[in-house]
This record gives structure tokens, C-alpha cells and sequence, in this order.
């Protein structure tokens, strides 16, 4: 037969004395005012057993002898089946099976520190929640029926768990793997807050990321201490009328816990509030887990020790990745991972699925016949991470298709060696530390519609292989103050996890000439430029805003832009270029006039329309496609602009 473990042992030993104190109770009052031999009984619960849980919360609370025994009555009914019969008997009446404060003052009343004070709201078994109290008769104050919350009894067997009100809040934080300096970072901060004399916070300057969340968890970990994550948002006023701070300590206490707390934005004063109270109810050593929130610092009752969260070492997830594959990091894993900044966890399973497929494939396995099948599984990661903030774009252009003067496509071309060379650049020579500039790269495409602003965001990403996505600022710009910068931030925060280009449309709509300061409207319209233009230089992507207004940019927001790329309406030889490229090599056409085409005033956009419009007829006819086609969508692409095809254009064209 199994051993009992100490917690229940002991628990055992204090309820057989709590009960043979019921029975000794229950003949003494039977025999009152008789002749009677009074016997002796115990006159406490036994000694303590090392490691037991009764005695650890004795010690941790300071319970006085009364007050254990009084915990040991209500977890007794629990787990004895006599309890309730001997609660019955000892109070005379077999309709109060169970304990009551004035039964406990009368059985225990030899115990040190017996008093009705004990049971106050302000005194530890309430104050903590030890035990539950409610009126044993409607409108009774005096007799309160005890009973013991779930947590607490599981705690007293050796099982414990989170209370049932911190569940909500709360979650336990699994390990997850780390990279090898992450592991030395969370060990220096379990060393700090080792070395600490007093409860200590480490501040984890970072957004709240899966990587930083492991890095917390660690670092608790690294001490000995199970993590628990809570989300300040999560601390409302609700949460601090259930006693959120009391629970905490109680159950943290319980369960070796420690709290992560992290927060995506500042922190608003109910939260602020919140938080300071659960500082001072002695809740441990903690990890804060935000980018700013110095108003925490500020308000914590100790030590707050702000350590940044630097960035991945790109060599470090490569070699982490082919370890999990088994196989060794190539130059092209390593520009996978650098250009994917995904969590730890996700690239192990996107490379287990890859290798899979891999080998489905028959193919040799090797990070060469791997990658293929990877590099769509990190699109798609990346692609959820944006969905609902921005809309991929599929890219059709290259550089190729575009007709562009000669100037125009010389700025492309430095937008794509900047990118292209900005690690060796600012890195391996040196310039990020000597004036080079932001990390991130903005750039302005200004032009009237159908210019080919987004042909020419399509092309540099197909140039530089990266993914595009169109974000539309009307949906991001909100009437309330504020909102603006969060939507901003949510959309920043998930590109940042890869190199994409993010095509801002109409950025006019958030950059008109609003540096003039005439209402608070503008003062907060200028905060949201400022705003974007700061996550812009951090950004590792390309951010291209694009207007039809280039006027309406103020001059001030201009200047800090990377490139500014200005789209003329085409000439007659661009246009002619434009015909012939619009129309692909295995399409059937008749014979086409490139020089009447090319005198049509249309922008490209509008040739695109009109050629596949063309086409469209041409097929619905069984022909090839012919100017008597080109004619027909030409009329139909002028009248969705309510005009006409001015007769001189159409003069002498086949029918």
C-alpha cells in the first residue's frame, strides 16, 4: 500500500485531533451542570511534519493555533465522513451539520489566540481567503458557517491549483524553446533577481512577444518558480473587488508562482491603481513584459531593473532550425530566417512540415530540398499575422513590365540596392553606427491614377522577393483620438515579424498640410504622422505611400522620406511601349496600328482595362484580337467616366 505523502499525513493527524476535540466538546456539554469526571483531550494538533502543507501555511500567513485548527474544522467535513455527524452532535442540533465560528471559538477556547476578532474581514483567514464564511441564518451575523475554498484544500492534500477567480485572469506559461542567448539572458536576470534582498520586478523592455513571454517564463523558471502570465489589460475593477491581489499571493505562495505581467500599450490609471496594490500585498518577484511603462517604475514599491530584450541573432535561429532537421545551416536558411522573424516554435514546425513534404517528394533531404517547401509555410504565417490589417497584393509585375522614363527607374533601382545591401552595409561596414540613417525605408510614389504607383510597388517586391501588402489608411485613421496610433501599432507589430513592402493607398488621407496647429483635431492628426513615420524608421521592410496628391503632402513630412518617386502621365512613346506590353506574346491578335494606339491620351491603367476588355470581345467572337475591339472597350472604359470618345480619336479606324 502506498505511503501517504506528508501533506496528507499531517492533515490526517490535525483532523482525527479536531475531531476527538468535537467529541471531548460533545460529552462535556452533555454533562453540563452534573457530577462529571471531565477527561483530558488534546490540546492542540500535533507536532508539525517537515514539508507538510498545513505547516507551511501556518507559517507563511502567521495562523495562530486557533486559526490553523479552525482551517483544519472546515477542510475536515471535506474529507471525513465523521466531521459532519460530530458538527451536528457537538452543537446539539442535527440540522447544522457543519462548522460555525461560535462552535469553533467553543471547541478551541483553550487554543492560543481564540477570539471572535479572528474572524474579521481584516484578519488573515478571511483577508486571505482560507476559509469561506457565510450567515448560517438568514439576517445571522454572529454565527457564520465556515467552509474552505477548492484551492485551498487541494493546496492541503499536496495538489494545489489556481483559484477558480485567478483562472480567469491568469495562465500557466509552458516552456517553450529558446535560443541560446536568450537562455544566458534569462539566467542574468534570474541571478539579479537572486541577488536582490527584497522582491525585486525585472522590466523586459519588449513588446510583448512569444519570444519575450519565454524569456520571462525562463527566467522564473531559472529560480525555481512556475510562471503565470497575466495581461494587464485583464486587472479591471471587477478583478480587485474579487481581491485579485490576495488570491495571487495566496495561491503563488501554494504553487512556487511567479507573475508575468505584460502590457501592449500604457497603462491606464485603473490598471496603474491595480497594479500598485498587487506590489505592495508582498506578491513576489515579478517580470514586467512592455516597451514603455515607466509610470510603473514609478509607482513600484521597490527595485524595477529595465533590461532590454535585444534583438534574435539570425545565425543563432539558422543554427537552431537545422538542428531540429538534423542537418547543417546553409547561407539560404540563414536569409530564410533573417528575412522571417517568426517565433522559435512556428519555424520548427513550418521546417518539421517542410521536411515531411520533402521526403514525400522523395527528394534528397537537405536544406536545399527542404526550403521550397518552407519558405510558403512562413508566407502563410505571415500572411495570418496580417489578416484584417492589411490585404496581400499577388505580384504580377517585374521590373520588366513596367515603362518608366529613365530617371524613374534609376530611383527604383537604388530602392532595391538599398534593401538589398542594407545589412552589409550598416552592419558588417559599419554605418549604422556612424550617421546612416534609419533602419527602416519610406518612400513616396506621387502620381495621377493608373500612372503606375502599384505596378511599381508590385515590381520591387518581385525584384526583392518579398511579399506586398496593401493597407488602407481610411480603415486605419479613426475620429477618436488615440485609435489611429493603436490600429498603427497592431499593423507595425505584425509586419515587423518579416521584410514585406506595406503599400500605403491615398496616403493624403493622414498626410495633408496639417503642421499649421488650429484645433486639437490637427494637434492629434500631427501625433499620428509623427507616429507612423517613427514606426516607418524602425520598420526593416519598405513602406510605400502612394497619392494622387502630391501637393497635398506637407513639405515637412516629405523631407523624411527615403526616396520620392514622382509619376508622370506617359508620353506618346511610353504609351506605345505600354500597348505592346499589355497585350501577353500567346495571345491571338490581328493586326494592331501601335501609332494610332499610342496617340490615345490614356493612362496606363486605363490601357490595361481597355486590352483585356478587348480581349474579352475578341474571344466572345472567335476572332483574334483587332482595333474594332480595342474600339469597343475603348467607348466603354470613356463611359464609365460619363464622356464620350471624341470622334478624332476613332477617325478612320477599322470596323
Amino acid at each position: 500500500m502506498a505511503e501517504a505523502s506528508p501533506h496528507v499525513e499531517r492533515l490526517q493527524r490535525a483532523v482525527s485531533a479536531v475531531s476527538r476535540m468535537l467529541e471531548l466538546y460533545s460529552r462535556q456539554r452533555a454533562h453540563a451542570g452534573a457530577s462529571f469526571a471531565r477527561e483530558s483531550g488534546p490540546t492542540g494538533l500535533g507536532p508539525p511534519i517537515e514539508g507538510s502543507a498545513l505547516d507551511a501555511m501556518a507559517s507563511w500567513f502567521s495562523l495562530t493555533e486557533f486559526e490553523l485548527a479552525t482551517v483544519v474544522l472546515a477542510a475536515g467535513v471535506e474529507i471525513s465522513p465523521d466531521m459532519a455527524n460530530l458538527c451536528a452532535l457537538a452543537q446539539g442540533d442535527p440540522a447544522i451539520p457543519y462548522p460555525t465560528t461560535l462552535l469553533a471559538l467553543a471547541v478551541f477556547a483553550g487554543l492560543e489566540g481564540a477570539s471572535q476578532a479572528v474572524f474579521a474581514s481584516s484578519a488573515p483567514l478571511r483577508h486571505w481567503q482560507l476559509i469561506t464564511t457565510q450567515a448560517a441564518q438568514p439576517g445571522g451575523r454572529l454565527q457564520l458557517h465556515l467552509g474552505v475554498p477548492d484551492a485551498v484544500l487541494s493546496f492541503l492534500i499536496g495538489q494545489p491549483v489556481l483559484d477558480q477567480e485567478l483562472t480567469e485572469l491568469v495562465r500557466r506559461v509552458a516552456p517553450a524553446p529558446l535560443l541560446p542567448g536568450d537562455v544566458a539572458l534569462a539566467r542574468q536576470l534570474a541571478t539579479t533577481l537572486a541577488s536582490s534582498d527584497e522582491d525585486a520586478m525585472i522590466h523586459l523592455v519588449s513588446p510583448p512577444t512569444r519570444r519575450a513571454l519565454a524569456v520571462a517564463a525562463a527566467t522564473a523558471s531559472a529560480l525555481g518558480l512556475t510562471p503565470f502570465h497575466l495581461p494587464l489589460g485583464r486587472l479591471t475593477a471587477d478583478a480587485e473587488r474579487r481581491g485579485f491581489a490576495r488570491l495571487w499571493q495566496r495561491d503563488r505562495l501554494a504553487l512556487g508562482g511567479m507573475l508575468l505581467i505584460s502590457f501592449e500599450e500604457q497603462p491606464a490609471e485603473l490598471q496603474l491603481t491595480a497594479l500598485g496594490r498587487l506590489l505592495t500585498q508582498e506578491s513576489g518577484s515579478m517580470v514586467l513584459i512592455g516597451a514603455g511603462g515607466q509610470a510603473i517604475a514609478e509607482r513600484a514599491p521597490y527595485a524595477v531593473i529595465r533590461a532590454p530584450l535585444p534583438p534574435s541573432v539570425p545565425d543563432e535561429v539558422a543554427d537552431h532550425v537545422a538542428a531540429g532537421l538534423g542537418l547543417p545551416a546553409t547561407p539560404a536558411l540563414r536569409e530564410a530566417v533573417s528575412r522571417f522573424r517568426l517565433p522559435i516554435s512556428t519555424l520548427d514546425s513550418c521546417a518539421a512540415i517542410a521536411r515531411v513534404k520533402a521526403d514525400e517528394a522523395q527528394s534528397p533531404v537537405s536544406i536545399e530540398t527542404v526550403l521550397p517547401h518552407m519558405l510558403p509555410l512562413l508566407r502563410d504565417q505571415m500572411r495570418e499575422a496580417m489578416a484584417g490589417l492589411a490585404d496581400p497584393i499577388e505580384v504580377r509585375m517585374s521590373l520588366d513590365d513596367l515603362v518608366l522614363p529613365d530617371p524613374a527607374r534609376l530611383v527604383l533601382d537604388q530602392i532595391i540596392a538599398r534593401q538589398r545591401n542594407r545589412s552589409r552595409v550598416l552592419d558588417e561596414w559599419g554605418f549604422r553606427h556612424s550617421g546612416g540613417g534609419p533602419q527602416g525605408m519610406s518612400v513616396l510614389f506621387a502620381g495621377p491614377s493608373g500612372t503606375g504607383k502599384t505596378m511599381a510597388a508590385e515590381a520591387l517586391a518581385h525584384a526583392l522577393e518579398l511579399d506586398l501588402f496593401r493597407v488602407d489608411l481610411s480603415r486605419i485613421v479613426d475620429k477618436y483620438i488615440g485609435e489611429t496610433e493603436k490600429r498603427l501599432a497592431a499593423l507595425f507589430d505584425a509586419a515587423d515579424s518579416t521584410d514585406a513592402i506595406l503599400l500605403f493607398d491615398e496616403a493624403d488621407v493622414l498626410f495633408g498640410r496639417r503642421t499649421e496647429v488650429r484645433d486639437s483635431h490637427d494637434h492629434y492628426a500631427n501625433l499620428e504622422v509623427g507616429y507612423l513615420l517613427q514606426r516607418i524608421e524602425t520598420f526593416r521592410g519598405i513602406a510605400v505611400l502612394t497619392t494622387n496628391l502630391p501637393n497635398a503632402i506637407d513639405e515637412a513630412f516629405s523631407r523624411r522620406f527615403a526616396f520620392s518617386l514622382h509619376f508622370e502621365f506617359p508620353s506618346v512613346a511610353e504609351r506605345r511601349e505600354i500597348w505592346r506590353r499589355a497585350f501577353p506574346v500567346r495571345a491571338p491578335t490581328a493586326e494592331l496600328d501601335w501609332d494610332r494606339l499610342a496617340k490615345l491620351s490614356l493612362s496606363g491603367g486605363q490601357i490595361r482595362v481597355i486590352v483585356v476588355n478587348a480581349a474579352m470581345l475578341a474571344a466572345d467572337e472567335g476572332k483574334s484580337i483587332g482595333m474594332p475591339h480595342v474600339a469597343r472597350a475603348l467607348v466603354s472604359e470613356y463611359s464609365k467616366q460619363r464622356r464620350r470618345v471624341p470622334p478624332a480619336e476613332l477617325e478612320g479606324w477599322p470596323t
